[in-house]
């Protein structure tokens, strides 16, 4: 992904008061360009402070077709005159105020008036033109500062980014899945990426193709890193390692960002293999999503996740698969498709597909089987074709219960929107919303930058429906 969110900063003032003596703009364009040095991001500021209309329109003309989003800094008290051409610019706005030099005596700057007089001048006067904004306090080089604009800057950068993605949809749903059916034009409308359709058997034509030293060089990686290998049938391995190659392939020609790719029947009727080791494998290798069973939602929600911690590795899809009342904590697992960063000290091991030719003789491989590691997690979920969005917070913990065989792992401490939900409303709220059945989770906390994506998105989110033993109107 190629493309880069720009970030224009402005300083405003008025004449009668101290900006300029105190270089407040000088100062704060060093501490930013410093601050975003770490992300790749374009930063344009516009080099001097704005103290008059007629500054204020050519700052318009300077930043016209070439930013996202406008951090604008009342460098010190300012003109509301002085907004107006501002407004032009983006739809995406920051507001800046920073502190006095002295708390006492004569006022040298009165920043944070001003910048309640441009919140609410947006919010009224300029109410039509629909610019969504939030306010920042304090100078740039403090930690008040940088951790509430970091928050925006990763969430920007995942807009940006997933404005311009592209997911491979490889076979289609699994048979019967129809609560993961999509609307591609609304998903384009609400979120903006874009979706492209294969069928598995060009999948698998591409897969037969590759030579079989490429093969085996990459069965030995695969074989090398498991601390444990049951599987039936050794040309499974020859299998799974072709489809990750194939799907490689495909990704790379067709400049996909991300898959959605059915494992399930097509796979076992045309390859007689299970791929969950191929698209894990791409997880913890490659660092690129994909969901199984040809969720597009959720490859979306991987890649979301993935895009706003800027991980080198993947996030996985899992489902909620049981919740323990006593412990407060749900099980989330999968039939073996997470990629082994996840793994505790155990590994992963390399095993017969857990679900898949149950009750008959055959076997299909090679799934992975781990228990995650204890971590700070973040799970989410772009539904309803771009309209709404899940937000949890939750750790990683060692149950005495290893739960079921799979890549699996038990969540507590669980927090819906930020704010602690207990397991069994947790079940409640999803069950209730009509949720589907699938789940994105990554490494580390980032609740809050996927709730600031949702405003910048206008996503709805998933509120809390508590239990109760009657049906409520909440619920309907």
């Amino acid at each position: 992904m190629k493309v880069k969110l720009n970030i224009g900063y402005v300083a405003t003032a008025i004449a009668p008061y101290y900006s300029n003596e105190y270089k407040v703009r000088e100062k704060s364009e060093i501490a930013l360009k410093e601050l975003l040095s770490s992300f790749d991001v374009n930063f344009i500021p516009f080099h001097k402070t704005i103290f008059s209309t007629k500054d204020a329109v050519e700052a318009e003309k300077f930043f016209k077709d070439k930013i996202d989003f406008l951090l604008l800094q009342t460098s010190s008290c300012s003109a509301g005159e002085q907004l107006y051409p501002l407004c032009n610019i983006t739809d995406k706005m920051g507001i800046w105020a920073v502190p006095d030099i002295e708390s006492e005596g004569d006022v040298k700057l009165h920043s944070l008036v001003s910048t309640s007089h441009y919140l609410a001048m947006i919010k009224k006067v300029l109410a039509d033109k629909k610019i969504t904004t939030k306010w920042f306090y304090n100078y740039a080089d403090t930690e008040e500062f940088k951790n509430k604009f970091l928050v925006t800057v990763r969430s920007l950068v995942a807009m940006k980014k997933m404005n311009h993605t592209k997911i491979g949809l490889v076979g289609g749903i699994s048979p019967g899945f129809d609560n993961m059916k999509v609307d591609q034009s609304l998903i384009k409308e609400n979120i903006g990426l874009s979706v492209e359709e294969s069928t598995i058997k060009e999948l698998v034509e591409i897969a037969k193709g590759f030579d079989q030293k490429t093969i085996d060089n990459e069965v030995l990686k695969i074989k090398s890193v498991a601390s444990g290998i049951s599987v039936s049938n050794d040309d499974s391995f020859n299998k799974v390692a072709r489809v990750y190659f194939a799907l490689k392939k495909m990704k790379e020609d067709n400049n996909w960002d991300s898959l959605a790719v059915q494992c399930w029947s097509q796979m076992q009727e045309l390859y007689g293999i299970a791929p969950c080791l191929a698209y894990g494998w791409m997880g913890s290798e490659d660092g690129i999503a994909v969901s199984c069973e040809g969720d597009v939602q959720g490859s979306m929600s991987m890649l979301l996740l993935n895009y706003i911690s800027s991980s080198e590795k993947s996030s996985t899809l899992l489902d909620l698969a049981t919740f323990d009342k006593e412990a407060d904590a749900v099980q989330m697992w999968h039939c073996g498709v997470s990629p082994r960063h996840f793994a505790n000290e155990d590994g992963i091991k390399w095993v017969d597909h857990t679900t898949l030719g149950r009750k008959t003789e055959r076997k299909y491989g090679v799934a992975g089987d781990q228990v995650f590691a204890p971590q700070k997690t973040t799970t989410t979920y772009i539904s309803n074709n771009g309209e709404r969005i899940l937000v949890l917070n939750s750790d990683i913990f060692e149950h005495t219960n290893k739960g079921f065989d799979g890549t699996r792992g038990w969540f507590r401490d669980i927090h819906l929107n930020r704010k602690k939900i207990t397991s069994e409303n947790l079940v409640n709220t999803l069950n209730m919303v009509g949720h589907e059945h699938h789940y994105a989770v990554g490494q580390g906390d980032y609740s809050k930058e996927l709730i600031e994506f949702a405003a910048w998105n206008n996503l709805k989110l998933i509120e809390e429906i508590p239990l109760v033993d009657y049906l409520s109107p909440l619920e309907n």
